[in-house]
């Protein structure tokens, strides 16, 4: 579950960040390519995208402890992906084979 959720904090907020004026772009991949075309459409969906991921995890937690589990996740995720992005490191079949690694884990362990 928690994958699911930092996964989808994660992409809210890189949608978020194609939408950028200022930031230094990558044009590499069709997602991107498509959320720079369409930024109002981009925007929407980062936020929902965020919006529901903190709902899911103040729904896992409660609260007190999703409440701030959340701010920290967006925190993190926000200053991972102005790091990393303008160096094109970020391809989604990066993040696709990371999220279902980590989510075969999550199932295995917990």
């Amino acid at each position: 579950m928690y994958t699911l959720i930092i996964a989808s904090c994660f992409a809210g907020f890189f949608a978020l960040y194609n939408t950028s004026k200022k930031a230094k772009l990558s044009g590499s991949g069709n997602i991107e390519k498509w959320l720079q075309l369409h930024p109002a459409r981009a925007k929407q969906l980062g936020l929902l995208l965020i919006i529901l991921s903190i709902a899911a995890w103040i729904a896992k937690d409660g609260w007190g402890i999703g409440g701030f589990s959340a701010f920290l996740l967006i925190m993190t995720v926000a200053s991972i992906v102005v790091a990393i992005a303008p160096m094109q490191y970020v391809h989604i079949h990066h993040l696709a084979f990371l999220t279902a690694v980590c989510f075969l884990f999550e199932l295995i362990i917990f």
